[in-house]
């Protein structure tokens, strides 16, 4: 795993984002972003993710993850960049099965992350997801509402941001469930490549 995992207290999530998504579930875009957490349990960086039978369905969403890597409160938009360590490509795993119980975001390995990357402007990143080769999810995140910067700055308006920490922010149009045996793929140009696959069971 990689080793700035181990500093992780908490994954801040982020929805919906960019602006096809919204069109896709016709939301205005009006609305503020909505948040929600994740624990440090759901991260992982295994090639085959073993997930318990009671999920029955898991939606797959490529993003951007934002790291934390200084301790900020109260941050401005600008100051951002000093306490960023770097961004990584993330599957935002969903047990859709579980919206009702609000346990849709808790199950651990969750949230597939990709290795770190640093020197990247947020606002030029092309994201892509393949489900078994087959091209699934394509955006760039200037087609985001909220950029990486901003809810960096306000989330720390809202809680105390620790080195490690990761921000999740948003998936484009068209995230894809999963099935059992599924070769995940997310790809982009700035963030690099990462792979894996679903199985069901130990």
């Amino acid at each position: 795993m990689e080793h700035w995992i181990s500093k992780t207290r908490k994954i801040i999530g982020v929805g919906p984002n960019f602006k096809a998504f919204r069109a896709e579930k016709g939301i205005t875009h009006s609305e503020d972003p909505f948040l929600f957490l994740k624990s440090p349990e759901s991260l992982t960086t295994d090639e085959h993710i073993h997930l318990p039978l009671s999920l029955s369905e898991i939606i797959c969403e490529v993003e951007m993850a934002v790291i934390i890597g200084k301790d900020a409160k109260h941050i401005t938009e600008k100051d951002v960049p000093s306490i960023v360590a770097g961004y990584a490509l993330v599957n935002d795993m969903t047990a859709s099965a579980h919206f009702d119980t609000g346990r849709f975001k808790m199950f651990d390995r969750l949230t597939p992350v990709g290795p770190l990357v640093q020197e990247i402007d947020p606002c030029d990143v092309t994201l892509e997801m393949r489900v078994n080769g087959v091209l699934v999810q394509r955006d760039h995140t200037s087609q985001m509402l909220f950029s990486a910067h901003w809810l960096v700055s306000h989330i720390s308006d809202i809680m105390t941001l620790r080195e490690g920490d990761i921000i999740l922010t948003g998936t484009p149009a068209n995230p894809q469930y999963g099935k059992d045996g599924d070769t995940i793929e997310l790809i982009s140009p700035q963030l690099g490549y990462t792979k894996h696959t679903i199985h069901w069971g130990p």
